[in-house]
């Protein structure tokens, strides 16, 4: 019994230096020998250091690569993998023989080094416009340069194999980027100015399943929706997985709706406002196919408010379960129509958490004594608990008052994003008071301290006045712009108006000054003179915000000593 006691001891010493030897070895793992632990930190890198990474040994060298390129901005890093730059040169002047000059110089050595690169790559950004490196002999490299090399690469060589993400801006041909498209794409975003031909082909081709798992799906292009319906309803009714579609105002002409309204999956159906194609009376929504968008979450039409009140109405099993609308005027309105719209959104449609409602009509649809909306249009949406975001966009600027802003937040609490009619057509006729005093800010910074963004028309009449005191009770703790459209500097007093926004930051916000894409008036001669004196008082504002800084930094050094 002794013995076998001894034996059971014995034994159990050994096995826990055993366990101790081993939790010792686990310790004294390097963390950084782990890839994926080694690639989250190098995600945090610049590119130079990445590069430098690379050479570094052996095992970081393909994390670091991967890292490096991951995602690019530009395709001639690639193209330099293949040929050198004097070949490159003559791409970007294509004579009639490229192609012979190029079968000539690349091997198959050449293929095979650039898809050691090219297979690392998850996201691409094109733009035939781009310069590379501000290289003068390099400026650019036109479709037609890069179609060609495409087509001379070798049969079933993908040139990105393990593509996600893809961006594609040319005023050419489009078929240069069906060579770039594998099974794998999940996102694709597409600047198309090339013409009607152009952009019929390019669907056309997509419509063949080159992309089955697109996930999102956004289309920039000032052709009109009619002369390319039918190539982009058939390229859509291939996405069965589609989960986001955005496409430009006056598209969902009903084919294309049909097309959108098959998708089972499709949860965002919204409009890019980078180009405005001519209207389309078909194109205002008035019906969904039955039993449509079962997941959609987000969604933006054209209409006015009347017919989208009516849609609303017909299709309540849809809006009451949307999160976000997005109204494009598609003609004339007017306040009690609009106010009738959003008292329907807030009566029956409280679960909203953002609405935009972009009433920038064009001139020539602009109702005859329009005038600027009133305090009861942001009222009707009071019921909405939830909101965190609200855009208008009008004409006329819409001004309100310190109890309007308190009423708000009590309504609102969550709301971050906040723009009203900063962008006013300033060549229509408007009351000598509109616009908003800059002291406004005030009762935001009290009322809406977790502002992130915030857009308004300041009036140039009403004259700031800094009182001194960079502390003041209430300040924004997030805000990171300040939108002010179209407005001059109130009172066009820079001092005070830089300083004046400081004291109600605790981060410095950036000043946008200028119009969106959804501004459709006229251009005015005073903008430039506007942004001038934004961009001086911005000069101000840094100034109060470095010295704000430094005081803060100090008066806490003090205290902890």
């Amino acid at each position: 019994m002794a013995g076998k006691k001894r034996r059971t001891s014995s034994t159990a010493k050994v096995s826990e230096a055993n366990e101790a030897g081993a939790s010792t070895q686990m310790a004294r793992v390097d963390p950084l020998a782990v890839p994926e632990l080694l690639a989250n930190v190098l995600s945090f890198a610049t590119q130079s250091t990445l590069a430098s990474c690379a050479l570094a040994c052996k095992s970081w060298s393909d994390v670091a690569l991967d890292v490096l390129w991951r995602n690019l901005d530009s395709v001639f890093p690639l193209l330099e993998m293949l040929m050198g730059m004097e070949l490159l040169g003559d791409l970007d002047y294509p004579s009639p023989n490229s192609l012979q000059r190029l079968s000539s110089r690349l091997s198959r050595a050449d293929w095979s080094r650039f898809q050691l690169y090219a297979g690392r790559v998850r996201s691409l950004s094109y733009n035939d416009e781009d310069s590379y490196r501000d290289d003068p002999t390099v400026s650019r490299l036109p479709t037609q340069a890069l179609a060609m090399l495409c087509f001379h690469r070798p049969i079933g060589f993908a040139l990105l194999p393990n593509i996600e993400n893809l961006k594609w801006s040319t005023s050419g041909s489009a078929t240069s980027i069906l060579p770039f498209l594998s099974p794998r794409v999940k996102y694709l975003e597409v600047e198309l100015t090339g013409g009607v031909e152009s952009v019929n082909d390019f669907f056309y081709a997509l419509a063949q399943g080159r992309i089955p798992n697109l996930e999102t799906f956004i289309l920039k292009t000032p052709t009109p929706a009619l002369d390319i319906e039918d190539s982009l309803q058939k390229v859509i009714g291939t996405w069965k997985i589609l989960e986001n579609l955005l496409v430009p105002p006056y598209y969902l002409r009903p084919s294309i709706l049909g097309a959108a309204a098959s998708l089972p999956n499709l949860k965002v159906l919204a409009q890019d406002y980078t180009h405005r194609p001519p209207y389309d009376l078909a194109t205002t929504l008035k019906e969904f196919p039955q039993n449509a968008f079962p997941k959609l979450e987000k969604l933006g039409f054209n209409g006015n408010p009347t017919s989208a009140k009516q849609l609303a109405s017909n299709y309540s099993s849809l809006f009451t379960r949307l999160e976000d609308i997005y109204l494009n005027a598609a003609d004339g309105v007017n306040d009690a129509e609009v106010m009738e719209f959003v008292r329907h959104l807030g009566k029956n449609c409280p679960q909203l958490t953002a609405v935009l409602l972009d009433l920038c009509l064009s001139p020539g649809f602009r109702r005859e004594g329009m005038s600027p909306l009133s305090v009861g249009v942001l009222e009707g949406l009071f019921p909405c608990r939830g909101l965190k975001t609200l855009i208008i966009g009008h004409p006329f600027p819409l001004t309100i008052n310190e109890n309007d802003v308190e009423r708000m937040a009590a309504a609102w609490p969550e709301l971050t994003i906040l723009g009203m009619n900063e962008e006013p057509d300033l060549s229509l006729q408007t009351p000598g008071d509109t616009g908003n005093s800059l002291s406004i800010l005030q009762a935001f910074a009290k009322h809406f301290p977790m502002m992130v963004e915030l857009g308004l028309f300041f009036a140039q009449d009403q004259v700031p006045t800094f009182s001194g005191n960079l502390y003041p009770e209430f300040e924004f703790h997030h805000l990171k712009a300040l939108r002010v459209g179209v407005s001059s500097v109130p009172g066009g007093r820079l001092h005070d108006v830089g300083f004046l926004i400081a004291s109600l930051c605790k981060l410095e916000p950036e000043i946008n000054v200028g119009v969106s894409d959804w501004y459709v008036g006229s251009d005015c001669p005073e903008w430039e003179e506007h942004r001038r004196q934004w961009e001086e008082a911005s000069k101000f504002l840094e100034f109060a915000m470095r010295t704000k800084s430094a005081c803060r930094a100090g008066i806490e050094g003090s205290m902890n000593s």
